[in-house]
């Protein structure tokens, strides 16, 4: 046992010298540095940098990954080269994904280990080429002819519409100029016969704002002037349905036929010239014009060219004329809707065909009179909605109104007026506002006057009170009527006393006037010094004060009862000469002032 554990042994030891060497060729051979990638339309070119230690033949291989898999493909053209770089074409590969590169060196049967890139996504890594370039030459012009970059690749298929192109021509006595044409062939007109011209054309990617290099210049001679000249000023104008197209020529007597082209068909790079299709009434006419109806052109932007005739002589086509049918679409007047709301106007403007999409509207108005200077100046109002509301009018006036609508987009296009409407305003708002604000202010001034007065009263109650009678004064005001008494304004400060004589007046005289007692009374009185003794006052009794008030006159003051206990006999009451008291009323004897 143990003789054949030694002898697998040996042999482990023996063959490790052998496997040394490959193992030791991996770790010594050492992988290629600085990777790059650079790409131009479809054409790849693999780059790296190596130190070379060894004398031995070292050659390098490279493969790729696609997409998000995990397969790595071999580099066409870049297996076991001993060069440092290596050019292919991808043609199969997806260029809007990521794709990765990796590169090892060899040598003999060691290998070094891959050094891999970043992935990238090859449409944005990608450079654009100079596009190709063919010209052809006129008399008086050149034909240029562009292809597209990487024309037959996969890199810009889709992207062939991304592309702006610059060319730039020069020649003899005819400066550098540069042209950005739209349209395939670019035709460079008003040249010279007989005389050369250069140019290059570059090619710019207008989202990824990526250009290309110029191409190669690139000359040409322009012919000898032909025999018959090429029609000029070509033009178009409309009448009704049709097209009308006219131009000038130099000679008479001359045949001429258009072609049309759709402007979609010129919109890309190459050679459209079998796009061309002719216009049946336009073909061998002997007129600089013709008519054609619209429906020959069954789109709204379209290229018309005319050449000229004469047996076998023929011209060079003219100039390309672009035709777009929103140029000479005329716009139909609208209608308008006039509606008076009191002093002012609702309009609403409409169009016949119900298209006022992106357009503007104007609505002119004036008051309809003999006065030619409103009549001739109108007033306007433009907006971008149909609605107008003209305000601030006259009542009871009739204005006119009238609209059109206007095109602000590649071509300012205006329609005509439409037809005039009138309409007669309300009377408007203008008295109803009146009345309002007339009741208004007359309210406002009952309600400030009665405030005035209210304010004046308790000014006066405050700052005036009135007189308040004593006491005595107002329990007989209280209990008496007024008509019983007779209250004259004192004159003097006096007193008067009233000494009654005749008590025996009999009570039958009812129909004797108030006033007739009080001049009796006053007759009998008579003035003294008013002291009194207490005897006089104790002559007369209660019996006789009652009897004096049983006989007193119906109707007279004395006639009214008094309180029990307000009674005395001879009492006297301050006051005028002519002012009478009863003296019942006197329970204390006057005061000599």
């Amino acid at each position: 046992m143990l003789a054949v554990v030694g002898a697998a042994a040996l042999v482990l030891v023996a063959g490790a010298p052998w496997m040394l060497p490959v193992a030791s060729g991996e770790d010594n051979l050492r992988p290629p540095e600085d990777v790059a990638i650079y790409i131009i339309d479809d054409n790849y070119t693999l780059k790296w940098n190596h130190h070379r230690e060894s004398m031995g033949n070292v050659t390098f291989s490279a493969e790729y990954q696609k997409g998000e898999g995990r397969i790595w493909l071999k580099v066409p053209k870049c297996q076991h080269i001993t060069r440092t770089k290596c050019e292919f074409s991808l043609l199969g590969i997806n260029v809007y994904s990521k794709t990765q590169f990796r590169v090892r060196a060899e040598e003999g049967n060691s290998t070094s280990s891959w050094n891999e890139a970043d992935s990238f996504i090859p449409f944005y890594k990608a450079h654009v080429s100079p596009p190709r370039v063919h010209l052809k030459a006129e008399d008086k012009a050149i034909l240029v002819y562009i292809s597209p970059p990487g024309e037959d690749g996969t890199m810009w298929a889709q992207e062939k519409r991304c592309f702006n192109y610059t060319i730039r021509i020069w020649g003899r006595s005819f400066p550098v100029r540069e042209i950005k044409p739209m349209y395939f062939p670019k035709k460079i007109s008003k040249l010279l016969p007989e005389t050369t011209y250069c140019l290059e054309v570059r090619a710019v990617h207008t989202s990824l704002q990526r250009h290309s290099n110029y191409s190669s210049a690139r000359c040409i001679n322009t012919t000898v002037a032909n025999k018959i000249p090429v029609p000029e000023n070509l033009e178009v104008d409309v009448q009704g349905d049709s097209y009308v197209l006219k131009w000038d020529h130099a000679f008479a007597n001359m045949t001429f036929k258009a072609q049309w082209i759709p402007v979609y068909s010129k919109s890309s790079p190459g050679n459209h010239s079998d796009k061309w299709k002719p216009i049946p009434t336009c073909a061998n006419v002997q007129t600089t014009h013709c008519v054609s109806p619209r429906e020959t052109f069954h789109t709204g932007t379209f290229f018309l060219r005319v050449q000229a005739s004469d047996g076998n002589n023929t011209s060079f086509w003219s100039e390309e004329k672009l035709i777009d049918s929103q140029k000479y679409t005329l716009l139909p007047p609208p209608v308008i809707a006039v509606t008076p709301t009191g002093d002012s106007l609702l309009v609403y403007v409409s169009c016949k065909d119900s298209k006022c999409n992106g357009l503007i509207y104007e609505v002119i108005f004036w008051e309809n009179t003999s006065n030619t200077e409103k009549r001739q100046h109108p007033q306007s109002m433009i907006k971008e909605h149909p609605e107008f509301n003209v305000v601030n009018l006259r009542p009871l006036t009739v204005y006119c109104v009238q609209a059109r609508v206007l095109s602000t987009g590649v071509w300012n296009k205006t329609s005509k007026f439409s037809d005039k409407l009138c309409k007669k305003t309300h009377p408007g708002n203008s008295s109803v506002t009146w009345i309002i604000t007339g009741f208004g202010a007359l309210l406002f001034s009952a309600m400030a006057f009665y405030a005035g007065r209210s304010l004046q009263k308790y000014l006066y109650y405050v700052f005036s009170p009135p007189l308040k009678p004593p006491c005595s004064i107002d329990e007989f005001f209280s209990e008496l009527p007024s008509k019983s008494l007779l209250l004259l304004t004192a004159e003097e400060h006096t007193e008067r006393c009233f000494v009654i004589e005749n008590t025996g007046v009999v009570a039958g005289e009812e129909n004797r006037a108030p006033e007739e007692e009080l001049r009796k009374y006053s007759s009998q009185s008579s003035q003294d010094s008013g002291n009194y003794s207490n005897e006089e006052e104790e002559s007369v009794g209660p019996e006789s004060g009652q009897d004096m008030l049983s006989t007193a006159p119906s109707g007279s003051p004395w006639s009214l009862p008094c309180p029990a206990g307000t009674l005395e006999d001879g009492a006297c009451f301050p006051g005028k000469e002519k002012h009478l008291q009863s003296p019942v009323l006197r329970t204390q004897p006057a005061l000599h002032g």
